[in-house]
């Protein structure tokens, strides 16, 4: 780490009495960044993001950014990624303890409840998703993040299976991308007209709607 680099966060982070670690830094200053970059692209797309407008926007100098994320690429891969963990521990948060087919149904409830209270970081994520048709670097970190979110679903899908409440005869890799597909698809006909759109109510027919479709 550079001296400048140090200085940045050290003069944002270490309050008298206060002994944060390197790696407490760096992690607090990626999360700024990251947030700022959300922000940015919230309101302006991916055209509006720079390295140095989010390290200015999160606080830090200008140059910081490039020291965490090479590329604007990198950044927006690893907005996408943020917005995809900051879901599952919020998601967590709110019905701790449940695993299985359990945890499924409530992040399928959840998908619906996060948008309001967060929307420019569902937005900017949204304008990543989209972003990814063009842009070969993020559309690496996309296809992953979709390949893993399919793959969490399938498991839900498979203890429901298991526990006997979900039919056995579900393709439950097709299932996962069609359930996937709609949870976005409807939150991005919210963000774009969100006073004609009841997500509330989407999501109580949505998830009942699966849960009638996929029950023995």
């Amino acid at each position: 780490m550079t001296r400048a680099v140090r200085r940045a966060l050290e003069s944002r982070d270490d309050a008298p009495g206060s002994r944060r670690t390197q790696v407490e830094r760096r992690d607090e200053a990626e999360r700024r960044i990251l947030e700022a970059a959300a922000l940015i692209v919230a309101e302006g797309g991916l055209e509006a993001i720079t390295l140095a407008e989010a390290g200015a926007r999160a606080g830090y100098s200008r140059g910081l950014p490039s020291h965490y994320f090479r590329t604007k690429a990198d950044l927006l891969s690893a907005l996408a990624a943020y917005v995809i963990d900051s879901f599952m521990v919020k998601r967590r948060a709110v019905a701790p303890g449940l695993v299985g087919y359990e945890a499924l149904v409530a992040s399928l409830r959840y998908y619906f409840v996060l948008p309001p209270g967060a929307p420019e970081m569902v937005r900017a994520f949204h304008a990543v998703l989209a972003g990814a048709l063009t842009v070969p670097a993020i559309a690496t970190t996309v296809a992953k993040l979709n390949r893993d979110t399919r793959t969490e679903i399938a498991a839900g899908l498979k203890a429901g299976i298991a526990a006997g409440k979900l039919r056995t005869d579900i393709d439950v890799d097709i299932e996962s991308a069609l359930i996937l597909a709609a949870l976005r698809g409807s939150v991005a006909q919210w963000l774009v007209d969100p006073d004609g759109i009841d997500l509330d109510k989407m999501g109580e027919q949505f998830v009942a709607a699966v849960e009638r479709r996929l029950s023995k």
